[in-house]
Formats: structure tokens, sequence, C-alpha cells
């Protein structure tokens, strides 16, 4: 059954990056610099908590953790002048962790049938 659900999902990503691929390319844009990156991590972060025993808790640091470090290296193309700018980084974090997972017990109450 798990196979099962790692191969839809590894699935769902390519069909799904085979769509936005085309509609950069439909538009004009860049390849690399209009891909949603933060739906590939919330996706591979379902996976890893599909295909690990780990706690919630566990999942959930290094969820949050992944996220906060993508947003500041993400924040260095614009910039942060602040210590609010870190605490709104923070907060995009936990939202994040959340979504990921909501998807990943999704995908564990499909792996039950």
């Amino acid at each position: 059954m798990k196979n099962r659900v790692i191969k839809n999902f590894v699935m769902f990503l390519f069909f799904w990056t085979i769509i936005v691929v085309g509609l950069n390319l439909l538009h004009g844009r860049s390849f690399w610099t209009h891909l949603p990156w933060e739906v590939y991590l919330i996706f591979l972060l379902s996976l890893l908590q599909l295909t690990t025993a780990l706690s919630k808790k566990v999942i959930s640091s290094i969820d949050f953790v992944i996220f906060f470090v993508y947003t500041v290296i993400n924040s260095s193309y614009f910039g942060y002048t602040n210590w609010t700018s870190l605490v709104i980084f923070a907060i995009m974090a936990l939202f994040f962790t959340a979504i990921t997972i909501f998807i990943g017990n999704q995908f564990k109450k499909g792996d039950h049938r």
C-alpha cells in the first residue's frame, strides 16, 4: 500500500512540474526563478512524513527549521532590515509546517483502503 501512495505522490509531482514548466514557457518566464519551490518543499516534506516513523514533534521541528531557513535564504533577494522580518518568517514557517502536516495526513488516510 505504501509503495502505491509513494508512486502516486511522485506521479503527481512529475505532472505538476510539467504543467508549471509549460505555463512558464507559454508566458516566456524563466524556468528556475518562476518555479514554486515552496510547493515542492511542502510535498517532499509530506513524503518524508509518510516514509519515516518519526514522531509528529520531530517532523514538525524539521519542517519548521527547513521552512524558516528557506524564507531567510529567499529574503536575500529582498533583504530584511530588522527583527520583525524574522518574526514574519517564523510565522510563515509555522503556516507552511501546518500545511505540510495536513497534506501528509491526507496522504496517510489514502493509504488505509
